[in-house]
């Protein structure tokens, strides 16, 4: 989206909200895609009031172990010093019909009805938020050494079930064990490490365990997240929480269509022929993605 006249130094902020950590730091990823096709400059705020808090932890220090995780705000402004500066502050509540003005400091919730529309952006962008994630410590994940072709499987339990509320974000067992088989059987018989993580008990899973899969069920959730990363191929559930980490990860991504868009190298978890997955595989082995 050119803009003929591009506003003067305006910047563009994401903050006030109070829900997962995995929404709040892709609403700031939008964001800063959003400020780049506006010709503005992001400015960060840290992540705050982050929903589901752990026993054992204060809210502010979940909050801000999710900063610490991702590191969105390294070598950015923040909107605390374009603040101090006076600018005046202005509210947008719909940021895909707004214009922007120079020297001022706008705010979002989120820029994804914008965001939505340029796929290719987000996987533009993903090389700098790949960077900024690494600049802090990450979990030790044991048995990726294994020559193996690494699978993830994100499998969305626990709030979300086939019927009820949140019924749009489920995927039923035998559509993602069919994948699966397929999966397996394109790498070849015992070249792959097949992770699974979920909610529930281990009955639930039985299934997948027949498969040989490994169960990480309710495990830490940065533990999990850079499970997703490091993977060479990683199953997106209808989930923030997976697309982030294939955005981050650079896998070979099986993703249902769902409310954010795939990349534009990504495969659709529906619709994929064998021959375009090898290829993306081949790709990710060699380090060519």
């Amino acid at each position: 989206m050119p803009l003929l006249l591009r506003p003067k130094d305006s910047y563009l902020t994401c903050r006030d909200r109070d829900d997962g950590g995995g929404a709040q730091i892709s609403a700031r990823i939008s964001t800063m895609i959003c400020a780049k096709l506006k010709g503005l400059t992001y400015a960060h705020t840290p992540v705050s009031d982050v929903a589901h808090v752990p026993q054992g932890v204060t809210p502010p220090e979940w909050s801000q172990a999710w900063e610490n995780f991702f590191n969105l705000g390294a070598s950015e402004v923040t909107a605390a010093e374009i603040e101090s500066r006076g600018y005046p502050v202005v509210a947008v509540p719909k940021p895909h019909r707004f214009f922007p003005r120079s020297r001022r400091l706008q705010v979002v919730a989120h820029c994804h009805k914008v965001t939505d529309k340029h796929p290719a952006e987000w996987a533009a962008i993903a090389p700098l938020i790949r960077e900024k994630y690494l600049l802090s410590p990450k979990p030790k994940l044991a048995g990726y050494d294994d020559d193996k072709v690494q699978i993830a499987v994100h499998l969305r339990r626990g709030d979300v079930g086939s019927s009820g509320r949140f019924s749009e974000r489920f995927t039923a067992d035998d559509l993602v064990l069919g994948r699966l088989r397929r999966v397996l059987a394109l790498v070849g018989p015992g070249q792959a490490t097949v992770r699974l993580f979920s909610q529930g008990q281990p009955d639930d899973f039985r299934a997948f365990t027949d498969l040989g899969a490994q169960l990480h069920l309710d495990d830490d959730v940065f533990e999990s997240f850079h499970h997703f990363v490091r993977s060479d191929v990683l199953f997106v559930a209808k989930s923030t929480f997976s697309y982030l980490g294939g955005v981050i990860g650079g896998n070979v991504c099986l993703c249902e269509p769902f409310w954010h868009p795939l990349l534009p190298e990504w495969l659709n978890a529906e619709d994929f022929s064998d021959a375009t997955f090898l290829t993306a595989l081949d790709r990710r082995l060699k380090g060519l993605a």
